[in-house]
This record gives structure tokens, sequence and C-alpha cells, in this order.
């Protein structure tokens, strides 16, 4: 059975990564796909710390602390 060429949202964010950076090497790939997700995690990890401590970092609001 053949397999399917899904056109996937995926797919598109790797061809057009892959078009952006050009890697040679997986070297090169590495440090494309850490510029592109890395800024992504950073963002992701931030909201979790706010929604974990409650408030937004550097707010200069009263905090209630146990």
């Amino acid at each position: 059975m053949k397999r399917k060429n899904r056109d996937t949202p995926g797919r598109r964010i790797a061809q057009a990564i892959i078009a952006q950076y050009k890697p040679k090497s997986v070297a090169e790939m590495q440090a494309a796909l850490k510029e592109v997700f890395g800024p992504m995690f950073e963002a992701m990890l931030n909201g979790e710390m706010e929604s974990y401590l409650g408030y937004e970092p550097n707010s200069r609001e009263e905090k209630e602390t146990t």
C-alpha cells in the first residue's frame, strides 16, 4: 500500500525551515531548530511559571504568600 503524501501544517513548517536556513549538515539543522523553537519554548515556560506563581514576572503588586 502506497503512503499518502499529506500536506500537513507540520510538513509545511519543516519545508519553510529548510528553505529559510538551507542546512547542509546535522549541526546546521540543529542550530536552525534551536533558533526557531527556542523562543517558543521560552514563552511556554514563562507562561507556565506565571500560572504556577500566580503573578507576572517583575510585578510590583502585593503578592499573597503562605
